[in-house]
């Protein structure tokens, strides 16, 4: 009879959140500390402490720094700067000042460029590519912070299709700056390469769902919590609502929208961006093509249909299709076909 009661008790604590909300405001400091939730939710929520989430940095990114062409020497307080903003500035702050860097860029073309633009340019997005993305948040205790957004989405994604747009002109480029075709375009194949990783990694189609039984949980821990502070008479129930509940339901939506955005990004701008800079690059060498896709984390069985979906077939790219891969995906493509007309 007690299980009941109790059980009846929860469940009407629950419907006067729901129906009317309320207010902590009378909690003792001991009673305001953050709740724990364990859940099947992989990485980012198998031990999470709301109201001091655990970080999610991804493992530092190994870059080629671009005073690896010996074309871009470049002095050690320069190179102290650059480096500053990835290891000495808060991560909005150093999105802040290499999106300022860049911007100085933005009146030029490919055909625009010199030696020094390219060499700074490097830089920057060396520091964009390397910088952190912006951690998952499911703090119950802060408001959402919505001045940073996708800023890290957007400024990388930035990055990838700037050197796109170079590579129309990379046999320019690589000229008028006097270095090897093949130094630049590998240090900006190795960027683009590590910035679509970071997406496919970042994005998680399951999401949604791993956040549902998150806020299940939690809201049968918040009602539990509730019911505690009542009957310890530290809570009044009609003071407003929670503000702990609102945050933390906010993010679980913020969450879902960043995801979202993380996905489009990399299908609508990233995919096409990178695989065409590839080609401009390496024309004829299906080889080096592959290398950089598989770099960015493709799998032999994906690279054909993101290919087509991207650069497509034609006479630029032909030589995609020729090797051994190319032809089995041509196959693949056939069978497809045939299983429709049936």
């Amino acid at each position: 009879m007690a299980v009941v009661v109790n059980n009846i008790k929860i469940l009407l604590i629950g419907c006067a959140v729901f129906l009317c909300g309320f207010s902590f405001a009378d909690v003792g400091e001991e009673d305001s500390g953050a709740l724990r939730i364990e859940t099947e939710t992989e990485e980012y929520s198998a031990d999470i402490y709301l109201g001091n989430t655990a970080d999610r940095k991804p493992s530092q990114l190994r870059l080629p720094f671009p005073d690896s062409i010996s074309a871009f020497k470049t002095s050690p307080q320069e190179k102290k700067g650059f480096l500053s903003l990835l290891h000495e500035k808060e991560l909005p702050d150093c999105y802040r000042e290499a999106r300022k860097k860049l911007g100085a860029f933005s009146s030029k073309g490919a055909g625009d460029v010199n030696a020094e633009d390219v060499r700074v340019l490097s830089w920057i997005f060396y520091v964009v590519v390397s910088a952190d993305t912006f951690s998952w948040d499911y703090d119950e205790n802060t408001p959402k912070d919505s001045l940073y957004g996708n800023m890290d989405y957007e400024l990388k994604t930035g990055v990838v299709r700037w050197m796109s747009s170079l590579s129309w002109d990379i046999s320019g480029i690589v000229s008028r700056c006097g270095i090897k075709r093949k130094e630049l375009c590998r240090i900006w194949a190795e960027y683009g390469a590590a910035v679509l990783k970071t997406f496919r990694t970042q994005y998680d189609p399951e999401l949604k769902q791993k956040q549902a039984r998150m806020k299940e949980e939690y809201d049968k821990m918040s009602a539990e919590r509730t019911l505690r502070l009542v009957q310890e008479r530290k809570l009044s129930l009609f003071r407003g609502a929670d503000p702990r509940s609102i945050y933390y339901n906010n993010k679980l939506l913020s969450n879902e929208d960043r995801n979202g955005n993380c996905k489009y990004h990399l299908e609508k701008r990233l995919e096409p961006a990178f695989v065409e800079m590839l080609v401009r690059f390496y024309p004829g060498q299906a080889g080096e093509v592959v290398k950089y896709l598989k770099k960015a984390g493709y799998a032999d069985q994906e690279i054909g249909d993101l290919i087509d979906r991207t650069v497509g077939r034609d006479g630029k790219t032909e030589f995609l299709y020729k090797s051994g891969r190319g032809r089995q995906h041509d196959r693949k493509i056939k069978s497809r076909g045939s299983g429709h007309m049936k």
